[in-house]
Order: structure tokens, then C-alpha cells, then sequence
């Protein structure tokens, strides 16, 4: 979950030209929520999300990450717990690395760095065509190539995947970030969650022990141990509480339309296999209003309009249009906002 507490933000401030570019501003995401964000030029949008990511500091307002302020948190070390896509294809990338020390960058967020921060094993090379072969452009195939060579297309789509990867975190990371990101006595919750894992792994042991004393045969013994063994892993990450929230800043403005429709739907795709939180800000109504579950219009650096589950399913261009008209006064929309490509 993630929550922006009266956030402001100002430009130029104490001159003739002070601008205020967040005004007061107050949203809640629930785990899992995708929302999209429209608005006129000069609305908040970007500057939401750059405050979001720590890029931007608000001159007032908490930011909450899953209860647990990151308001102070530098940019750097919020980059574990918020992926980022810009509009530009660009950006994102280093661009005279290949895919594969691009993607090896990525995976390794949070982790302690060697000198050789793009270094990886056989393991993650699997892993990575794997997530490859999902986008469907053929980058699995060009692993060794350098990031600079690719379209346009293909170099957001491997963005997109890069603030969406990560390495699994260890049981002992979990439990830190449990205790980080409780909301409450942080002792007891130490207490509560080391008692968790250790009547889980205790379980497992028991388990264990009969089947290895059971008339089972060797093989059986060994599929039983690891079925075993993948349910007390899933037990344990579940209490894993900083998956990546989703930042996606007009990451489909700067394709073609054929492209661009590729991207949203890997992104669609992406965001509901990992239940991820997201924040899609679109210059598109179409788009905004074909994905997500829920829908922000924002103006002067407010929301001023949320809609959200069935009231969402049943909006169209024209309703939205006029939605817009009647919340956002003399904001401009661009022609492709208005006429949906």
C-alpha cells in the first residue's frame, strides 16, 4: 500500500513567478491497484510521480510506503521499492551496456554490489531469457547486444521489465523489511514475525522427518521433501511486503501506435501476474480507460476526480470528456487524449 499525505510541492516559490504544482494532494493505493492519471498539461502528473520516486522532495506532505514513511528516504534507496518508466525510451537504460548487464543491474536492486555490479550466474541467465521470451520481440536472442541498438519499442519494453525484476529476497530480508514496514511496535513485531517463520520452518522439519521415516521410496521421498519445501516458501514470502510499486510516466507517448500497443499490453500483463501496484499517468483516454481498475483526473495539482471499479468499467471517451470539461476548468488536452490514438 501506498499513501501521499497532503503533499505540496512549489516552483519558484517567493517570486512573481511561484508555481504550485501539487496542492495538498491526498491518494491511497491498496496493494494491487493499478490506476491510471489523466489531466491537462501543467495537471501534477509528473511531478506526482517524481516525488513518489524521491527525484522530486515535496515541501510538504508524508509519503507512506506500506505505512512506514519514506519521505525521507533518498532516491537511491527508494529505487528497491518503486520501478520507474519514463517517457522516453531512452532513459532507463545504459545504453553502451548489453541487455543482459542492463537486465543483470535491475535484478540485483537492494543487494549488496560487488565492483562488478553487472555480474551474474547461469541461473540468472535462464531466468532472464525466460522473462524475455514473455515480451515477444525476440530480445532473448539478443542478450549480448548492446542496449543502443535497440528500437524504440524494444528498449521500453526491456525498461519495463527492468523495474519490474528482482531477485527473490532472502527469509532474513523479508523479516527486516516486515518489522521496516509494520505499522506499530516494531518489537513486537520482530517477535511476532521471527515466531512465524520459526513455527513454519519447525513444521517443514516434522514433515520432513515422517516422510524420511515413512515406507516411501527414495524418489517419492524426494518429490514429497520438495512439495513440502515450496509450500513452506510460499508461506514465508507472503509476509514479503516491498513488491516493486509500478511508476509509468507516458512510457507508451514517444512509440508508434502499433508499438505502443504492444507495451500496454505486456505492461497489463506484467502488472496482473504480479499483483503489482501501479501508477500509469497517459495522455490517452482510450488507454486510460481500457486498463486499470481505477482512474485519477487530476487539475492544478489535485485530484479531482476518482473512479474505480464498476463506475470505471462503464465510463467512455465522451463521459470522460465531459468529466474533464466540467473538473478541469481551462486545462488544455492534447488532440490524441481527446481523439483516443
Amino acid at each position: 500500500m501506498i499513501e501521499l499525505r497532503g503533499i505540496v510541492k512549489k516552483f519558484n516559490t517567493g517570486s512573481a513567478s511561484e508555481t504550485i504544482a501539487i496542492d495538498h494532494l491526498n491518494l491511497t493505493l491498496q496493494e494491487g491497484d493499478f490506476v491510471t492519471v489523466i489531466g491537462g498539461n501543467g495537471a501534477g502528473k509528473s511531478t506526482l510521480i517524481n516525488i513518489i520516486t524521491g527525484s522530486l522532495p515535496a515541501d510538504e506532505g508524508l509519503i507512506l510506503l506500506n505505512n512506514n514513511d519514506v519521505s525521507g528516504m533518498p532516491e537511491y534507496t527508494r529505487a528497491q521499492y518503486f520501478g520507474h518508466v519514463f517517457q522516453d525510451p531512452m532513459i532507463g537504460t545504459a545504453t553502451d551496456m548489453t541487455v543482459i548487464e542492463n537486465l543483470a543491474l535491475a535484478f540485483g536492486r537492494g543487494k549488496t554490489r560487488s565492483l562488478f555490479r553487472w555480474s551474474y550466474r547461469k541461473s540468472d541467465v535462464e531466468f532472464f531469457v525466460k522473462q524475455l521470451k514473455t515480451l515477444g520481440l525476440g530480445l532473448e536472442d539478443r542478450l549480448y547486444q548492446k542496449v543502443g541498438l535497440l528500437s524504440g519499442g524494444q528498449r521500453q519494453a526491456l525498461t519495463l521489465l527492468m523495474a519490474t525484476i528482482r531477485s527473490e529476497p532472502s527469509y532474513n530480508k523479508i523479516k527486516r523489511d516486515y518489522v521496516r514496514f509494520f505499522d506499530g511496535d516494531k518489537r513486537q513485531a520482530k517477535q511476532e514475525i521471527e515466531q512465524i517463520f520459526k513455527n513454519a520452518t519447525e513444521n517443514f522439519k516434522k514433515q520432513k522427518a515422517e516422510v524420511l521415516a515413512s515406507n516411501l521410496n527414495k524418489e517419492e521421498k524426494k518429490q514429497k521433501i520438495n512439495a513440502f519445501k515450496a509450500d513452506l516458501d510460499k508461506t514465508l514470502r507472503q509476509y514479503d511486503v516491498t513488491k516493486p510499486v509500478l511508476l509509468l510516466d507516458e512510457h507508451t507517448a514517444a512509440l508508434d501506435p502499433k508499438t505502443a500497443e504492444k507495451v500496454l499490453e505486456t505492461t497489463d500483463r506484467i502488472v496482473k501476474e504480479n499483483n503489482l501496484t501501479t501508477i500509469m499517468i497517459t495522455h490517452n483516454m482510450k488507454d486510460a480507460i481500457k486498463y486499470g481498475n481505477r482512474l485519477i483526473m487530476m487539475s492544478k495539482g489535485k485530484v479531482v476526480a476518482d473512479i474505480a471499479g464498476e463506475e470505471k468499467k462503464k465510463l467512455t471517451i465522451e463521459t470522460l470528456l465531459n468529466m474533464f470539461v466540467t473538473h478541469s476548468g481551462n486545462d488544455m488536452l492534447s488532440d490524441s487524449a481527446i481523439l483516443g490514438n
